[in-house]
């Protein structure tokens, strides 16, 4: 290896300027010629001196002094291998010995990248003229060239021909991306470089100063090898900056260089017209191979239904097979070129979008999200390709690829088949026709057969290519759908954030389109285009009138059967929907005789406005009327007299005169407004810029902010609701409602006031079809109640009439049961609770209908909350855990693999967290509301839509629904707290900390909480259980986290914590058994016949119709008591449903038959004895009572 002097660059060789093109300016020769002598007096200037193996660096010199001792490879390699084998040195001065002289032979080969980078961009820049004189030569001899197509081609060379073209332009037009984006990509170099250059100048004044004080020191003998390794290091780093600096120059003179002959922008006309002429080359080759297919498949063909007459009758059947391969191939040629055809549109296609896709993100990229930017996206979003037809057809296409695979499979298996000539040809003569000579069948049978061998050879060739054209055309199809969704997308994104004007007062003026709304000429011209194409169009015109008229006439008619059917509806034994239905449709035939008129003058205008804006903008204005006014008028016909919300919902009457009379009101000013704004908005092409369309939009968005507060206000439609629920919360917010909604309309007119007025109008439409939809959902929402009810009222009649026939024929007919002895009513007689589950259902379902309505309407919107993205809230820190080493000099100079290779840098690495956005905060806060919702209304829909129909019992149903709704809370907290950057990984030492505090603290509830869960899951108890805990008895009611309600006989609800079902003594009456035993026990007076009494208590349990015969009942005579002979009966019942009734009736029962048999029933009683004392005992009490003696006495 040559030695690399770093004390001054390599040398350029000069070249003659006899010899350099005429067309390289003076000014580019000057400035080439200024950067390479700067670059050699730069380096010479800065000459660094190099120490041998023992001896230090001395003192550098000043820059005139000659150059400093060249360093070569070899003399670095020498170095590192006597430090490496150095067995003095301690371990670690010898490994960063080494390290720094290794790092040093990188800096040494960065140095060689740089000199041959700086001599190819010198020699780029003299060549720059000639290289310009040949791209132009190729373009002059591209402008004249055709393509030639070699006639004697076969079909099968023309298809290798095609391949080779299309591998060839497909590398062409990356040629052509790759110049057509050179432009820009220089421009961010030259940033680079110039931003490069003043870090390697800032670098290479810190590397002088750095080594000042270390070059003028003097060497002593504490001058170890690792500081001669530093200093070697330093050095070759050093070289490395001054060799960096002139290579950047020279590459910015080769750019110069080239720019001023135009080169980049002659590369890319070169690489268009290459693109061009291969296209050319392909399209005449493409109608050279379809008419060459087209010919061979007809002669074909024709050659099949030849021989299929001349062949020989045994042959026959063979040759009609041939010539139903050959019509098979000629129409699969024929599908080929379709394919083909449609192929190359898609790629045509798919290309100009991708192509424009790129260009748009650059000019966003560059420009910004200005004013033309916007009016830029909004005309590409309504020019993107439609891609519902290619759904469609990439839907079907499927069936027509798997065929085509199926059927090469086929002719695949048909050719092997015939692989074996021999054995085809002797079946095929097997059975030959008598005065046939064996001879000549046999070779007429091999060239049929060699026949259908060619045949089915050019048929599975064809089919292989069809089959791989409908592949690539799916695959065209697919990319292009994925390409428009991205771009489209990519558009909604950052429109709606574009001013498409600016601010009214500064942008107002009138414009000629403005005047048209007074000119009674563009008016009449308007009615005589119109009359023009009635004439043209007369029966359509006819029936239109025709149709409109009959509504018109007949509305009157159409209000007298609202009315007749709303009297009936109203009716309280009106049970059938007839009428409801029947008014629904009339009010909504009446409502469209108007909005019609609109749809079909409007269609008619857009049909043949010729390209005239005042006719197109009336048909759109029209159009815009029509939807409002239909919209408007049938919530208003809803709202009419005796119509549909006043007699089949029972909406109230002051409810319904309002909405109709606001709505009057507001259709008056709407529609004008609407019809303005709409023929305007054509002549708008940059959605804002016409002053009185925008003034227009204001107007109506203050006349619908009036209209939404005078609805919703305390005196408007909730004035009955809030009179009667005064203590809800919706009567202290009685004043935010009218506010909140008018707050919307204002919002967009304050939008479009500030110029984002193509926003405000996206977002008007998107909040009418918000308020459309959920009208109609309201709607339906009474329709399904008004149905539920009118079931109800059947139901209800029809049980009454039951009872009734019941009690006429003295029937118990009462329907009810008791469940440890609280009396309920059966669940097929509980009607309302029945009925209530429906309603519940049918309102989830419409939920879930408004959720993905709401989803479908404002799904084009959604993608421009992803701009909040680029507002950061918290998060981004990094913690650096590893400190970076001094980092080398590595250039900015393309293809500088080497120059990273050498690099010695340690990154700092660190664990980041995550940027938390404002739409990250926005989707926690959805998330927490979705949760809620979830949790408190999930479970519910749950047990009602799927568990209840399931074979499980009510207790199993409830631990189902109560983990369901635990589960929501936990995967609620977790998703919010991950989107807003609340990690386990950051809040682990905190968690564990609380953990372990409130073990301490709050143990007692921890311990209930788990014990819950445990009810749940194992299910010791559960709901409808009759659990005894110490001495309270009673009915589980409610399990919850903590505690679990138990109430007993006297209704009052005791509250037990978990802990005491888990570690207590429990007795639950009914967990695996519900059978349970009654004790009765009586005591017969001395004397009584006990077999007798213990037949009668058997006799009394076993004719009980609720006592079991299983386990039987036992009558016992437990023993003597102390006032009577004890006996006991002990009997089972099949649930404690009628335990207490049951006692009494035993009760009863026992009593009155021991009282029959005249057994006496014994009850406590004791004898008193009384007998003669004695006299001596009698004469002591006397003597003591005459004579008392007092305690002094006594004493």
């Amino acid at each position: 290896m040559s030695p690399v002097r770093f004390g001054r660059p390599p040398h350029v060789p000069h070249h003659d300027s006899g010899r350099r093109p005429a067309l390289l300016s003076h000014s580019i020769k000057c400035r080439v010629f200024f950067a390479l002598t700067l670059s050699c007096a730069l380096a010479i200037s800065l000459g660094v001196s190099a120490a041998d193996g023992s001896t230090p660096a001395g003192p550098s010199q000043a820059e005139s002094s000659p150059p400093s001792p060249t360093l070569t490879v070899e003399q670095i390699n020498q170095r590192l291998q006597t430090v490496d084998q150095d067995a003095t040195l301690p371990p670690d001065v010898r490994n960063s010995a080494l390290e720094s002289y290794r790092a040093a032979l990188a800096d040494l080969k960065a140095a060689q990248e740089l000199t041959r980078q700086r001599e190819e961009f010198a020699a780029e820049a003299e060549a720059a003229g000639a290289k310009a004189e040949r791209i132009r030569g190729k373009l002059e001899e591209l402008k004249t060239k055709q393509p030639a197509i070699d006639p004697q081609l076969k079909l099968v060379e023309l298809e290798q021909q095609l391949a080779q073209l299309e591998v060839q332009l497909a590398t062409q037009k990356q040629n052509r991306l790759t110049a057509e984006s050179e432009s820009q990509t220089r421009s961010q170099r030259r940033k680079e470089i110039r931003s490069r250059l003043v870090q390697l100048q800032q670098k290479l004044e810190e590397t002088r100063r750095n080594r000042l004080p270390e070059a003028t020191a003097e060497p002593t003998a504490l001058t170890t090898p690792l500081t001669t390794a530093r200093q070697v290091r330093t050095e070759t780093s050093q070289h490395v900056l001054e060799m960096e600096i002139p290579t950047l120059e020279a590459e910015l003179a080769k750019y110069d260089a080239e720019e001023a002959l135009g080169i980049v922008q002659l590369r890319s006309d070169l690489a268009a017209k290459q693109v061009m002429f291969t296209e050319k080359s392909l399209e005449a080759l493409g109608v050279r191979i379809k008419a060459a297919r087209e010919l061979a498949a007809a002669e074909s063909v024709r050659k099949a239904k030849l021989e299929a007459i001349e062949a020989a009758p045994s042959l026959r059947a063979f040759a009609e097979q041939n010539q139903v391969l050959a019509e098979i191939a000629k129409r699969v040629a024929d599908s080929l070129a379709t394919a083909e055809q449609d192929l190359k549109a898609s790629t045509e296609v798919h290309e100009r979008l991708a192509k424009q896709f790129k260009t748009t993100k650059n000019k966003v990229e560059l420009v910004g999200l200005t004013s033309s930017v916007g009016a830029l996206l909004r005309k590409q979003r309504s020019s993107l390709p439609d891609v519902r037809q290619r759904k469609t057809a990439v839907a079907n296409r499927q069936t027509l690829i798997n065929d085509a695979q199926y059927e090469l499979f086929e002719y695949d298996d048909e050719r092997q088949a015939i692989a074996d000539t021999e054995s085809c040809i002797a079946e095929m003569i097997k059975h030959p026709t008598s005065g046939r000579d064996i001879t000549v069948l046999k070779s007429a049978a091999q060239e049929l057969l060699a026949r259908k061998q060619e045949y089915l050879d050019a048929l599975i060739r064809t089919s292989n290519q069809y089959f791989d054209a409908l592949v690539e055309l799916d695959f065209e199809d697919r990319q292009i759908i994925t390409l428009t969704a991205e771009y489209e997308n990519y558009i909604d994104e950052r429109v709606l954030w574009i001013r498409s004007a600016r601010f009214l007062s500064d942008d107002f003026a009138i414009e000629t389109t403005d005047k048209q709304l007074l000119d009674a000429k563009a008016w009449l011209g308007l009615g005589t285009h119109l009359a023009n194409d009635a004439r043209n169009s007369f029966p359509l015109y006819l029936l239109a009138a025709a149709a409109i008229g009959v509504l018109t006439i007949r509305r009157k008619r159409m209000r007298g059967r609202i009315k007749h059917a709303g009297e009936i509806a109203f009716k309280a034994n009106c049970q059938t929907m007839v009428p409801t239905v029947l008014t629904l449709g009339l009010t909504i035939v009446i409502s469209a005789a108007g909005p019609l008129l609109c749809v079909f003058l409007g269609w008619r205008l857009n049909a043949s406005h010729g390209g005239d804006l005042f006719i197109k903008g009336v048909s759109r204005g029209l159009f815009g009327v029509a939807s409002i006014w239909l919209a408007l008028e049938c919530l208003r016909q809803v709202c009419r007299p005796l119509g549909l919300a006043e007699n089949h919902f029972r909406w109230s009457r002051s409810v319904t005169t309002t909405v109709r009379r606001e709505l009057r009101q507001l259709m008056g000013f709407a529609l004008p407004i609407m019809f303005v704004t709409g023929l305007l908005s054509v002549t708008d092409s940059s959605h804002g810029r016409n002053s009185v369309e925008r003034l227009a939009y204001i107007v109506g968005m203050i006349v619908l902010a009036v209209f939404l507060y005078r609805i919703l206000s305390p005196r408007g439609v909730l004035r009955d609701y809030l009179a009667t629920h005064k203590s809800e919360w919706a009567s202290r917010l009685r004043y935010v409602w009218g506010i909140s909604a008018a707050s919307v309309p204002v919002t967009l007119g304050l939008l479009a006031t500030f110029g984002y007025y193509y926003t405000a109008e996206v977002l008007f439409w998107r909040v009418f079809a918000t308020a459309l939809f959920v009208s109609v959902l309201l709607v339906l929402r009474s329709m399904f109640l008004r149905m539920l009810m009118l079931r109800r009222r059947s139901l209800s009649i029809a049980q009454s009439r039951q009872r009734a026939a019941a009690a006429s024929s003295g029937a118990d007919d009462e329907g009810r049961q008791s469940v440890a002895g609280i009396v309920t009513a059966t669940p097929e007689s509980d009607i309302s609770a029945h009925s209530l589950q429906t309603q519940r259902l049918v309102n989830s379902a419409l939920i879930a209908a408004s959720v993905i309505g709401l989803w479908c309407i404002w799904v084009q919107v959604l993608p421009a909350l992803g701009m909040l993205d680029k507002y950061e809230l918290w998060g981004g820190s990094k913690t650096p855990t590893v400190a970076a080493a001094a980092a080398p000099a590595v250039g900015l100079v393309p293809g500088q693999d080497a120059l990273e290779s050498s690099a010695e840098v340690v990154d700092a690495t660190g664990e980041s967290t995550d940027v938390v956005t404002a739409s990250d905060l926005a989707l926690a806060i959805l998330l927490a509301f979705v949760t809620f919702v979830l949790a408190k209304n999930g479970p519910g829909l749950l047990e009602i839509s799927v568990l209840q129909q399931l074979p499980v019992d009510q207790s199993v149903r409830y631990a189902i629904t109560t983990l369901v709704s635990y589960a929501i809370v936990l995967a609620g907290t977790i998703a919010t707290c991950s989107t807003i950057g609340l990690q386990w990984s950051q809040i682990q030492w905190l968690a564990t900390a609380l953990t372990f505090g409130l073990a301490f603290g709050l143990q007692e509830m921890f311990a209930n909480f788990v014990a819950g869960l445990i009810i749940l899951l194992e299910r010791p108890i559960r709901v409808g259980d009759v659990v005894t805990v110490d001495d309270v008895t009673g009915v589980v009611s409610k399990i919850r986290i903590r505690a679990t309600s138990i109430t007993n006989w006297d209704r009052k609800e005791y509250v037990v914590p978990n802990k005491e079902f888990i570690t207590g003594r429990l007795l639950n009456w009914t967990l695996s058994d519900k059978v349970n035993r009654i004790v009765i026990e009586v005591g017969l007076a001395y004397g009584s016949d006990t077999e007798r009494a213990r037949e009668i208590l058997l006799k009394t349990a076993n004719d009980h119709p609720l006592i079991l015969d299983d386990p039987p009942s036992i009558a016992t005579f437990e023993g003597f008591g102390d006032n009577a002979l004890n006996l006991s009966l002990r009997t089972y019942l099949p649930t404690l449903d009628n335990r207490l009734e049951v006692i009494h009736q035993l009760h009863t029962q026992i009593d009155q038959a021991f009282r029959r048999a005249g057994i006496e029933v014994a009850f406590p009683q004791r004898d008193l004895h009384i007998r003669t004392m004695p006299a001596a005992a009698a004469l002591g009490l006397e003597g003591d009572r005459a004579q008392p003696k007092s305690i002094s006495e006594a004493a």
